[in-house]
């Protein structure tokens, strides 16, 4: 059973050297085979921009609690186990790919939604929203995006803080289908035939008022591993 959203998640965002693209693809497969055969097999899912910023690689891996990160063992700890000193040079190719690459742990914001059904496997497809909130605007905010949960209950969505990292707020919508995000698109309209045109528009201005930054993006799954 694939257990994201998790009360807690690792998320590592990287970006590809264009060049590079073709080589990061064969050595991520040997990357993620490294995981496949280690004993300390974790959870984990990673995705690619469909639309959004060019040649992005994202990675989930869930977690219960914190305390699951003392079980994580490091890229090069696994890959030198099942490679042995081969694992080396495959690692150092690897990272020679990566322009650009953060690490946070995220803490999931509880907006009152009920949890997505369980799946069996990753969602095919994220929308996936990266926001960084004015301080002075956090709290206005997180009463808005309440509200908005408030009107729809059964939404595909999950909004995290974060506990370690660039401070931001990360939205994630799951779908089968890109057609199954399009709920994404709706929310203004819904917010208005929850609320009414005149308190509808005033709580989504209130929202976008607290924002300093928003990058949004539709991601496909590339690969995984239960654990």
């Amino acid at each position: 059973m694939w257990t994201f959203p998790a009360p807690l998640c690792v998320f590592v965002r990287a970006t590809i050297r264009r060049e590079k693209y073709s080589d990061f693809k064969d050595l991520a497969r040997q990357v993620a085979f490294a995981y496949q055969q280690h004993p300390s097999r974790m959870e984990w899912s990673a995705y690619a921009t469909v639309a959004g910023p060019s040649l992005g690689v994202y990675i989930i891996i869930p977690l219960d609690r914190l305390g699951a990160m003392d079980q994580m063992l490091s890229l090069d700890r696994v890959m030198t186990d099942v490679y042995g000193s081969d694992g080396v040079v495959k690692l150092r190719d690897f990272q020679g790919c990566v322009l650009d690459m953060n690490t946070s742990v995220l803490n999931r914001i509880d907006l009152g939604l009920s949890m997505p059904p369980s799946r069996e496997q990753p969602a095919e497809y994220l929308y996936y929203v990266d926001l960084k909130v004015a301080p002075s605007g956090a709290g206005q905010f997180l009463n808005g995006v309440r509200r908005v949960a408030a009107v729809m209950p059964g939404g595909p969505f999950t909004l995290y803080g974060t506990f370690a990292g660039a401070t931001r707020v990360h939205g994630f919508a799951m779908g089968d289908q890109i057609a199954d995000l399009e709920l994404v698109g709706n929310l203004q309209s819904r917010i208005v035939s929850g609320y009414g045109a005149e308190e509808g528009e005033q709580i989504w201005a209130g929202i976008h008022d607290a924002l300093l930054e928003t990058e949004t993006s539709i991601l496909r799954h590339i690969g995984h591993q239960k654990p």
